[in-house]
This record gives C-alpha cells, sequence and structure tokens, in this order.
C-alpha cells in the first residue's frame, strides 16, 4: 500500500467527508440567512402635503351643497360666507388653474360660537388643511365640475352644458358654464 492510497483513504473515510458536508451545508445555510435578513430597501416616504403656496390662481372651489366660487388668490381663499362654511357636512374639492384636484379638509371658521351668533351673515376668516384628491388632471376636473353642473342645470339643459364643458380647456371658462344666478362673487 501507498502512502498516497492511505492519506486519500483517510480524507475520504466517512467521518471527513460528513465533516466536511456539514461544513459546506453549514456556510450554505449560514450565506442564505444572511442575505435574506438583509435589510429591504424602505419606500420612498410619502410627498409632503400641499400648501396653499402650492395652488396655481385662480381656483374653483366646490362646495358639496352645489355652491362654487372662483378665488382669484389666497387672500381671498381663506375669507368664506360664514353660512356655507357652517353648513358643510363634507370637505369642498378645490381645483386649481392646472387642474390639480385637493380637497379642503378641516375647513372651518377662526371664530366661535358667540361671535357667529353676532354675525350669522356675511364672510368670516378660514382655516383648513389640503389634502390630494385621489385623481387630478382635465378630465378629473371636468367630472368633478360635471356633477357639480348636473345639480345646478335643468334637465333639458344637460346635454348642451356637457358638450360646452367638453370643449373648454380652462378652468375660468368651465366656471363660466355655471349659472350666473347661483354664483357669488368672493368677498
Amino acid at each position: 500500500m501507498k502512502l498516497s492510497d492511505v492519506l486519500l483513504d483517510d480524507i475520504f473515510s466517512p467521518y471527513h467527508v460528513y465533516s466536511i458536508v456539514s461544513s459546506l451545508v453549514t456556510l450554505l445555510l449560514s450565506l442564505i440567512l444572511f442575505t435574506s435578513c438583509t435589510r429591504k430597501p424602505e419606500p420612498p416616504p410619502p410627498p409632503p402635503p400641499p400648501t396653499v403656496a402650492d395652488l396655481h390662481f385662480p381656483v374653483l372651489v366646490l362646495f358639496p351643497n352645489a355652491y362654487t366660487v372662483l378665488f382669484k388668490d389666497a387672500t381671498d381663499l381663506h375669507t368664506m360666507i360664514t353660512g356655507v362654511v357652517i353648513a358643510l357636512d363634507q370637505p369642498p374639492l378645490l381645483i386649481d388653474s392646472r387642474f390639480n384636484i385637493r380637497t379642503l379638509d378641516y375647513l372651518k371658521t377662526i371664530h366661535g360660537g358667540l361671535w357667529l351668533m353676532m354675525h350669522p351673515v356675511g364672510v368670516t376668516e378660514v382655516t383648513f388643511t389640503l389634502a390630494r384628491a385621489p385623481k387630478s388632471g382635465i378630465d378629473a376636473a371636468r367630472e368633478a365640475i360635471r356633477t357639480q353642473l348636473d345639480q345646478l342645470t335643468l334637465p333639458a339643459d344637460l346635454e348642451k352644458t356637457h358638450a360646452a364643458l367638453a370643449g373648454q380647456t380652462t378652468l375660468k371658462g368651465m366656471f363660466n358654464l355655471f349659472p350666473k344666478d347661483e354664483i357669488t362673487p368672493p368677498p
């Protein structure tokens, strides 16, 4: 028997094979464990909430009670008719000149109950938080305005109003479709 045969028999003995295989399995499992435990990339943070400075004026506010106002600037937007603000049961939609749609969440007057009892009619300063609506763009704006127009338009005139709305490409043009007796200019 040669020395090389003895060494090969010793290396390939069941004990050595078991030792080598178990070391390889342990290494492989460790590698799998460490690679699967690596930190997953975090999703990007949500965009910051919109602010009044992000709006492109004029903006159109569609109140849920079919009341619609075009505000020319941020100062006008912070002043609204008291009765409209108090009667809200859901946030109104705001559409800016680039057809970005927002909601006016937490819209409320800055005045308390006593002031409101003394001034039930007129204008009041308001506060609100802007939130992004699920959809934006000219098609979403047309849909929101169409819904508002449907509440104010006689059934016989709906088809004509819808066709006129489809032809408008500016916010001011869409606003001009509202019946004039339903529009109260901002204070």
